[in-house]
């Protein structure tokens, strides 16, 4: 499941190989906010379990279901090229397929703009049984994309919206940099400039069904996952500078740490 990213986040000049497992499955591990296991006990006792009923009624095996695969939609928009410093825009209504081509070695930054739309945005490709990010409309939002080795060149989106929308696609290298607490609600892609090796996140979800998923991509050759299902402070390791990608509905707050 795991896969080796590619392209480069660089800073004052130098580039510096962005490179690490990533797990791109919405329902795979810390990456799209699934629940962290119970740490093991620290005094080596072992954990009690409740000693089921004998009157207890069985409960039914739940039925396992694979995530519907993305299709194309059939309406193509042609974004053109994304390159440094030369960002691509394109915009439509209702679902549609959208053309664009990197120029460079770098991951992708969309910046969605459905800020008039209704019901549920994505933005997802061809082939994905997860999306490289969804939230509640209306919204404006940003997803990361082109972090593998082996994305082409050439590449095909789909934005699944209901309602007009708009869209940005540039280099994570044109982010503009922020440094200290940074907080906001939904999705989100942030490059941090602090010198840190940690970071404190507060997590509130919007709904029962809400979780929060962090990746984060550093200069310094290294790529940390986590996030949770449910509220939560934390601090993590993340060792910035370095972009980045948060996946939620929900309300975040990320402070760099020592």
């Amino acid at each position: 499941m795991g896969e080796q990213g590619t392209g480069h986040v660089r800073r004052a000049g130098t580039a510096v190989a962005a490179v690490a497992a990533l797990l791109l499955v919405t329902g795979c591990s810390m990456l799209a906010g699934g629940s962290v296991p119970d740490a093991a006990p620290t005094d080596g006792t072992p954990r009690r379990t409740a000693a089921p009923s004998p009157s207890a009624t069985p409960r039914p095996t739940p039925t396992v279901t694979t995530p519907p695969v993305a299709e194309l939609v059939g309406v193509t928009l042609d974004a053109g090229d994304v390159g440094e410093g030369a960002p691509a825009t394109v915009s439509g209504t209702g679902p549609a397929d959208v053309a664009f081509r990197v120029r460079g070695d770098f991951a992708v930054v969309m910046d969605l703009d459905c800020s008039r739309c209704t019901g549920t945005a994505a933005v997802t490709a061809p082939g994905r049984m997860s999306p490289f990010g969804e939230a509640s409309a209306p919204l404006t939002a940003s997803f990361l994309t082109g972090v593998m080795r082996s994305d082409p060149d050439e590449q095909m989106l789909i934005v699944q919206a209901d309602g007009p929308w708009s869209m940005t696609m540039r280099s994570w290298n044109d982010l503009p940099s922020v440094s200290g607490p940074q907080a906001g609600t939904g999705p989100a892609v942030l490059f941090f400039s602090d010198d840190v090796s940690h970071v404190q996140v507060e997590y509130t979800p919007a709904d029962a069904d809400d979780r929060f998923g962090a990746r984060v991509f550093t200069t310094s050759d290294d790529t940390q996952l986590f996030g949770d299902t449910e509220a939560f402070s934390d601090t993590f390791e993340a060792d910035l500078p370095g972009v980045v990608a948060i996946a939620t509905n929900g309300s975040w707050r990320i402070t760099p740490t020592p």
